[in-house]
């Protein structure tokens, strides 16, 4: 059952999100990325298999879950003040990782590094990883905020994204030996033929056209290939890690701490502010602007798209910088997302659940921690390393982290 809130005036209210239905929402969709992830270390799928399977969920299942949901969209749901907010934040990040790049990068590769980066921090994983989790949260109490995540992927893909390959096309242009000045048209002819853009273009003028209705004829064929969409995605966002964090330098890491900084602390808080800030009007005195507020801080969250790494794999840039954070990024943003939810939660709770609602929390989080655990003893016991020093010291920690792990899921099921 969903948690009672009341609203800023003290009168009942109904729940904000359903923040019980989290735990559950992370524990699938990090499943299966841990699926896909086993399947490519064990070579269970190869990587031409991965690839296949890359090619289908991009090209064909994702532009038909954009093309379907721009024909049903209802745009008179649409707090637009929201939309401008999430464009003002991305745009900001943007902007600010690419002048600081510029400013303390080296020449030889200052423009790449610009382009790749901001792109890295303001790109999120909207629909594989981003949909679940709201649909998780916000499908019972406010249903609307699903069509947000359609309406603001094309912002990164259609206006910040050229900008990011115009720095890389730059730094190509100044290191070949004779170089073309044709990059404008190399831009459109690029953001013109990715799949996403051209369906949400597409869908856009079919929804005015079809009358916000898909035909009787082609609406099982566009489900059918939506509805493969989530669970494909997630799979191959596992296979796209396996090895990647092998790339990483002792040279890099301070680019990637600032990055993944950039992308999971900095983009949630400006999204928030920026909000606050523009949503102003009907919702400003009401507490559907602190849920709009809370779930533009959620959505910052998101972690980078594995898309990234596909640009700088095709410009041969900076790949072990985003192919690392885009890894680390997702990982780290479970339990960002975890702890944020409940933190932006707590304050509009009725006091009398939230003891019990706090017990629940401890369970799930000492049930993660004991599966990492007995993961990592696995791994030690199995690798032998654990009659060596420093081993030793580590394995008795781990021994007995796991003891008061299981304590504290006896002491709350008690």
């Amino acid at each position: 059952s969903n948690i009672s809130h009341n609203t800023l005036a003290g009168s009942a209210a109904g729940p904000h999100m359903s923040i019980d239905k989290l735990f559950p929402a992370l524990l699938e969709c990090f499943g299966i990325i841990l699926c896909g992830y086993i399947a490519g270390r064990a070579d269970i799928i190869t990587e031409s298999q991965a690839k296949g399977l890359g090619n289908f969920v991009s090209k064909f299942a994702l532009p038909a879950l954009l093309f379907k949901n721009m024909v049903l969209l209802d745009f008179g749901d649409v707090i637009w003040a929201f939309l401008w907010s999430v464009l003002v934040a991305k745009v900001t990040v943007f902007v600010l990782v690419c002048v600081l790049t510029l400013m303390v990068a080296s020449p030889e590769s200052r423009y790449s590094k610009a382009g790749l980066y901001a792109i890295f921090a303001t790109q999120s994983n909207d629909f594989a990883l981003g949909y679940p989790i709201v649909d998780a949260l916000y499908r019972s109490t406010y249903p609307e905020y699903l069509q947000y995540i359609y309406l603001v992927a094309p912002v990164s893909l259609m206006l910040l994204n050229p900008i990011g390959f115009a720095l890389c096309e730059v730094q190509r242009w100044r290191q070949a030996s004779h170089p073309q000045h044709s990059t404008l048209g190399i831009l459109a002819v690029v953001v013109l033929q990715n799949p996403i853009v051209f369906m949400v273009i597409v869908g856009i003028i079919s929804h005015f056209a079809l009358g916000q209705r898909i035909p009787a004829v082609l609406s099982e064929f566009i489900d059918g290939l939506a509805n493969s969409f989530g669970g494909a995605a997630l799979f191959y966002l596992g296979l796209t890690m396996v090895g990647q964090l092998r790339k990483l330098t002792r040279d890099t890491g301070v680019a990637l701490i600032l990055l993944i900084t950039a992308k999971l602390l900095v983009m949630p808080l400006v999204c928030k502010d920026m909000v606050d800030i523009l949503d102003i009007g009907v919702n400003s005195t009401s507490a559907n602007h602190t849920s709009l507020s809370n779930f533009a801080f959620l959505y910052g969250v998101f972690p980078t798209a594995p898309s990234v790494a596909i640009y700088a794999g095709h410009y041969n840039m900076e790949l072990e910088v985003v192919t690392s954070g885009m890894v680390i990024s997702t990982f780290l943003s479970a339990p960002i997302m975890y702890v944020s939810a409940w933190l932006l939660t707590i304050p509009l709770m009725d006091p009398t659940p939230l003891v019990t609602e706090l017990e629940n929390v401890s369970f799930n989080i000492s049930i993660v921690s004991l599966v990492a655990l007995v993961w990592t003893i696995a791994v030690m016991l199995l690798s032998r390393k654990f009659n060596r020093l420093p081993h030793l010291f580590a394995l008795n920690l781990f021994l007995a982290q796991a003891f008061l792990t299981c304590l504290s899921c006896v002491s709350v099921c008690v």
